[in-house]
């Protein structure tokens, strides 16, 4: 316990009652602690792996967007709506990176260098507050299992993180393994 952050709240409530149920007390305190966490954006600012910017494409972002909103839930198929808001948010990150990139034709093409924690805020930016988006954050429409849309923003930026380190592992045994021989061979063409 001492290896904690020290910004780390502790519940002041036992978890069971001396009966051994669940403490209400226990579980309001905690549901207020999660509701009052700062964004992924701002907790995880100062870590190296979510502030550096990465290669992302639209279609990167876009396709964890729905691979996560169809998998948070379990009432239906898929969440309402779902085609419209990946077409919404396509259009409006593709218009982000753009704005970044000046008009250069490689943010054009979707393409951008963002860090994890820009990636977050920005969907945030663009979604939260849009009908459709907001609708899917209830119990009736991702069913009791659901993880609320902040969890969803999360983890289209992990699904991101997991794909660049799988990327730099292979680089780098592939360095490893090949080293100057492959740089040398494209030089000589």
């Amino acid at each position: 316990m001492n290896n904690l952050p020290e910004d780390t709240h502790m519940l002041s409530q036992p978890l069971l009652t001396e009966e051994g149920f669940i403490n209400s007390a226990c579980m309001n305190e905690l549901e207020a602690t999660i509701n009052n966490m700062p964004r992924t954006y701002d907790r995880l600012s100062n870590d190296p792996e979510w502030s550096i910017p990465e290669i992302v494409q639209v279609k990167q972002i876009t396709g964890y967007f729905a691979h996560w909103a169809i998998r948070q839930g379990d009432n239906f198929p898929y969440p309402p709506n779902l085609e419209h808001l990946v077409g919404y948010l396509d259009a409006c990150l593709r218009k982000e990176f753009l704005i970044i990139g000046s008009g250069e034709r490689w943010y054009e093409m979707g393409w951008c260098k963002l860090s994890l924690c820009q990636i977050n805020k920005m969907l945030f930016d663009i979604l939260e507050g849009t009908a459709e988006f907001d609708a899917w954050n209830t119990k009736e429409c991702l069913g009791d299992n659901w993880l609320d849309l902040n969890a969803l923003l999360h983890n289209v930026c992990i699904s991101i993180r997991d794909e660049d380190r799988a990327f730099r592992t292979l680089s780098e045994k592939i360095d490893k393994e090949y080293g100057d021989s492959i740089k040398g061979d494209s030089d000589e063409g």
